[in-house]
């Protein structure tokens, strides 16, 4: 099955900028920043500007990939937050005075592919990151409200260190969730009431954001329009929006953006399975046209983590979900701060699991920060992390900041006899993983996986809607 299909990455650091943790202490996972963008403010006109530009840097770098393909599958993905205003979520504003942010990149997004895949009987997937979007209008209300300004006033009086971190040099990773290291553990009276008091703002949300994406597939000989799925963020990582800002005062400010401090997802279930069975869902698994009786599943960054697709393998109609949820044809994981981890793998017997994250290294230990590939410089990769086989291509930018941001894409196979059944919660980490290898941990082997060749090409231009420059492509094709 290979050779049938080609993965491209759109590898590009889309995490926020001049970051820093919000108090001095190596298990601090809360972080200050800012974001990149185009915007001035959050108008119509504005938030639009800043869409289209990020839409027609995503068409022309998927214009750019087109002619390299040679097989009849193409896979073009891009990382979580690609999309995103300085603000942080983009608004609940009307862009085009039809449509909010979200719907206009769907609509905008799926109109301008259809434009430029040609008629060559070729089948193209393409998976846009995510979107923030979040259910405020007018965010100079918000952020001057009284619960607002009373919660800014109780972390200022929590953080008694107020740490001038605004401008702090060096690699802050901006990963998905709390890395623990218990060689570092001491006493942190700060840290600790932060912690407490981020539980309850977390349980007492002042406004609700979206992380949502859209999955395109189309060929455009057989297709009249292509086809779009949308997936949503079901868990909230520990920052998907950072703390605000030090200001120059060494007190914490909002810096205009929604924070971490303030908002929630919206909560919903997949006790009843997780594939999309009508046009309104937000399910992470769908089946596309012409592939048969197969699944496809998009997991966004902690989503993989927590195991969110893994859960539902084997959840049928029979027993009462209100879908059949088969092991994954496709398992795509577009992430900030996330990999490919063996107990996650959902995917079935000779599939493919791939990966575009934009925010982070590849570890061979994901809790270990100090385990990563290449020495944490730039390369390609070939190998187990966290125990699975796989290639990637590690990337390493030097910000506008002056600080060192990390993007990475991966690709891995399961091998040809390797079976996932239902899932165990009880169990949990520990339920039967899929195989990616055969052989040895020293000398492991998949022939998939070992079919692929990578190639890196710099995209080299400067641009002011990310922090660290727009990246490079990352191709993962067939051996010819």
């Amino acid at each position: 099955m290979g050779e049938q299909f080609e993965f491209t990455a759109w590898s590009i650091y889309t995490g926020p900028t001049l970051l820093a943790p919000i108090i001095p202490d190596p298990n601090c996972p809360w972080v200050v920043g800012r974001w990149d963008a185009v915007n001035d403010n959050i108008s119509s006109g504005e938030i639009r500007k800043d869409i289209d530009q990020r839409i027609t840097a995503v068409v022309e770098r998927f214009k750019s990939v087109i002619p390299l393909y040679t097989t009849h599958n193409r896979h073009f993905v891009i990382p979580e937050f690609f999309f995103r205003c300085k603000q942080g979520p983009y608004p609940y504003v009307k862009v085009d005075g039809q449509n909010y942010p979200f719907e206009y990149i769907r609509m905008q997004m799926q109109q301008q592919l259809q434009a430029v895949i040609p008629k060559d009987n070729n089948y193209y997937m393409v998976i846009i990151g995510s979107v923030l979007t979040s259910n405020v209008e007018d965010y100079d209300a918000l952020l001057n409200s009284p619960p607002v300004q009373e919660r800014l006033e109780d972390l200022n009086n929590i953080l008694v260190s107020k740490p001038k971190l605004a401008h702090a040099t060096g690699h802050t990773a901006w990963r998905r969730h709390a890395v623990i290291h218990p060689q570092l553990l001491r006493a942190n009276p700060d840290l600790d009431a932060l912690k407490e008091r981020m539980k309850s703002y977390r349980a007492n949300p002042l406004c609700t954001v979206r992380n949502r994406g859209v999955c395109y597939f189309f060929n455009a000989t057989m297709m009249d329009a292509p086809q779009s799925w949308v997936y949503e963020k079901q868990n909230e990582s520990t920052v998907d929006l950072t703390m605000g800002v030090i200001d120059e005062h060494g007190m914490l400010a909002t810096g205009g953006m929604l924070t971490e401090w303030m908002a929630n997802y919206p909560s919903y279930s997949i006790l009843n399975g997780d594939k999309q069975t009508d046009a309104s869902s937000s399910n992470a698994r769908f089946t596309p046209d012409f592939m048969g009786n197969v699944d496809v599943g998009v997991e966004i960054c902690l989503d993989h983590r927590l195991q969110r697709l893994r859960r539902t393998v084997d959840m049928t109609i029979q027993n009462g979900a209100a879908a059949d949820n088969f092991p994954l044809f496709k398992q795509m994981i577009p992430s900030g701060g996330m990999q490919i981890l063996d107990y996650s793998v959902a995917a079935d017997r000779s599939s493919v699991i791939f990966n575009a994250d934009g925010c982070d290294k590849i570890y061979y230990v994901y809790t270990d920060p100090d385990s990563a590939i290449l020495d944490g410089d730039a390369g390609l990769f070939k190998g187990i992390t966290c125990g699975v086989y796989n290639q990637s291509i590690q990337s390493k930018w030097q910000g506008n900041d002056g600080n060192t941001y990390y993007s990475h894409s991966q690709m891995a196979f399961c091998t040809n006899t390797s079976s996932i059944g239902g899932f165990n919660n009880a169990l949990g980490l520990n339920n039967v993983k899929a195989t990616t290898y055969n052989g040895s941990d020293t000398q492991p082997s998949n022939m998939l996986t070992d079919s692929y060749v990578l190639t890196v090409e710099l995209v080299g231009m400067t641009t002011d809607l990310f922090g660290a420059g727009t990246g490079d492509i990352h191709n993962y094709f067939p051996k010819t």
